[in-house]
């Protein structure tokens, strides 16, 4: 059965389809739907409070807080909290909002050690959402919940206008976010496990194959046909790895380095199709490594490195002499030749030594180098430890009919995200948020909308009949309707499904409740 959020425009859903099934770049992606296409609620101007949090990863100054604040708190005893882990690889995360103000929340933005603005930056440097970064929004999400103040002493609601409910904290993992999401609450869980009380996912890319994405992006020409499409729904992406293939010399994406003052690092590992040996942009897909400023090596994903070592594809069998650059003697001349009696035979001429080494490209992460990078960015291994050491917390994933990241139609990060999250026994997780809270915030009809039943399994072949539609809203207002459900939840204890209306109303000054039916005429 096709979703009505899917029939309700059904002009663009022949061209969805195509894009899904073709091997070709999507045409379109949610925003370059006309502006009149999407349903979105009119923004009140949003004001905002900034600050500095003191923490041990950002020395001196300490963290760039900015929040922004609702023109009137979600509930009568204040406004739920929603701390943002920003999307992306960089270290600024101050100037994106997803404007949960106009839903009542206060929305607590942050920049990472070394990141932000040139008058309004966090101290000490950015590690690439490593350990120092992971610290940072520990800190934060501590000082949101009023447990720490900021640098001159000042609590959350010392700052504030509007009385915020410290009791009412959440995290969003937005895109990438969610990977150093997960990361904090693992890790940190003795801090924060009374701290963090809801978290939402904007498909994030959780798994070491997401991001960056070696299943096909949305930048690459093609998906990757080497992944066994479904796979993911089982825990682990299984991908043939046969046709693998080092291509020393190209350079893929030319000037990304350059742009970022770094020399290039040459070098292309991709599926040779043709076995020929050279990389064919226009048919054979490349896979993607790690781009952080800094890194003087491209980082694949352990599983990719896994796979060449299997492959033995750097293994070398040379002549064992010695090799002078690593210290080796010049070996003694070789004695000279017996002298042969008169019918003697001369002796076999010797073997030639032969030894085995891993020629491994030097601009390449090895697979211990590459499993230390991505233990400490990829958040998929805490799937159990959140789940026991939060016994309390709720979990929604939102993923919409065309991700903005990865391009399998599968949608495999969501489908694997979500089933880890149940096979784990987590307290309460779903699939997008309650349709009444999405029809209520864009003042649509509730079937514009997929309602997915908690802690219910999915059928992984037909994941497109649980995700979002495109063309309908904004994906922020998505995400302020998963939020909005979250808090509300947490604040009544009702996990109740399905709710004909929001547990709580909440209208802004720009999008005042409808007025009521008049009544009918007498007959």
């Amino acid at each position: 059965m096709l979703k009505k959020s899917v029939i309700y425009i059904l002009g663009i859903v022949a061209v969805l389809s195509t894009v899904m099934a073709s091997t070709g770049p999507p045409s379109m992606a949610l925003g370059d739907f006309p502006e009149a296409t999407l349903k979105t609620p009119v923004l009140i101007p949003e004001e905002s409070v900034s600050t500095y949090i003191p923490s041990q990863s950002a020395p001196g100054e300490g963290i760039a807080v900015n929040m922004i604040y609702p023109e009137k708190p979600r509930y009568k005893d204040g406004a739920p909290i929603a701390v943002i882990a920003p999307g992306g690889a960089g270290a600024d995360g101050l100037t994106f909002t997803m404007h949960a103000a106009q839903v009542g929340f206060v929305e607590v933005r942050m920049a990472f050690p070394g990141g932000g603005k040139a008058k309004f930056r966090s101290g000490g440097i950015y590690d690439y959402r490593g350990a120092e970064s992971q610290t940072a929004l520990k800190d934060v999400l501590l000082f949101a919940a009023g447990k720490i103040a900021d640098t001159k002493g000042r609590f959350i609601n010392d700052l504030l206008p509007v009385k915020a409910a410290t009791s009412n904290v959440g995290l969003v993992g937005w895109s990438n976010g969610g990977n150093i999401a997960m990361i904090t609450l693992g890790k940190f869980s003795a801090d924060l496990n009374s701290v963090v009380s809801w978290v939402a996912f904007y498909e994030s890319p959780i798994g070491p194959l997401f991001f960056p994405p070696n299943l096909g992006g949305m930048k690459d020409l093609h998906a990757n046909k080497h992944y066994r499409e479904g796979s993911a729904a089982t825990g682990q992406c299984v991908v043939d790895w046969k046709k693998l293939q080092w291509d020393p010399a190209v350079v893929r994406n030319a000037g990304e380095h350059k742009k970022l003052g770094e020399p290039e690092l040459p070098g292309v590992l991709y599926f040779d199709e043709n076995k020929n040996g050279n990389w064919d942009e226009s048919v054979e897909f490349a896979l993607t490594y790690a781009t952080d400023v800094g890194l003087e090596k491209q980082i694949y994903p352990p599983e990719v490195c896994s796979a060449l070592q299997t492959m033995k594809m750097f293994d070398r069998w040379v002549p064992d002499v010695p090799d002078p650059a690593q210290g080796d003697t010049k070996p003694p001349p070789p004695p000279p030749p017996k002298k042969l009696k008169k019918g003697e035979k001369p002796p076999p001429p010797e073997k030639q030594k032969i030894k085995h080494i891993v020629a491994w490209p030097k601009r390449m992460a090895t697979l211990r180098e590459s499993e230390a990078y991505y233990q400490e960015r990829d958040g998929s291994s805490y799937y159990a430890q959140i789940a026991k050491d939060y016994p309390n917390i709720m979990i929604i994933v939102l993923g919409t009919y065309i991700d903005h990241m990865q391009r399998q139609p599968d949608h495999p990060h969501i489908a694997m995200q979500y089933n880890a999250w149940l096979a784990h026994k987590v307290h309460w997780i779903r699939m997008n948020p309650e349709s009444s809270y999405l029809a209520q915030i864009t003042n649509m009809n509730h079937e514009n909308f997929t309602n997915n039943k908690p802690n219910a399994s999915i059928d992984a072949s037909t994941i497109s009949n649980y995700l979002e539609g495109e063309g309908t809203t904004k994906d922020y207002v998505m995400m302020d309707g998963a939020i909005a459900e979250l808090a509300d939840r947490r604040r009544a204890k009702n996990l109740t499904f399905p709710l004909p209306i929001p547990l709580t109303l909440y209208y802004n000054s720009a999008n005042p409740p409808p007025p009521p039916p008049l009544p009918k005429k007498e007959q």
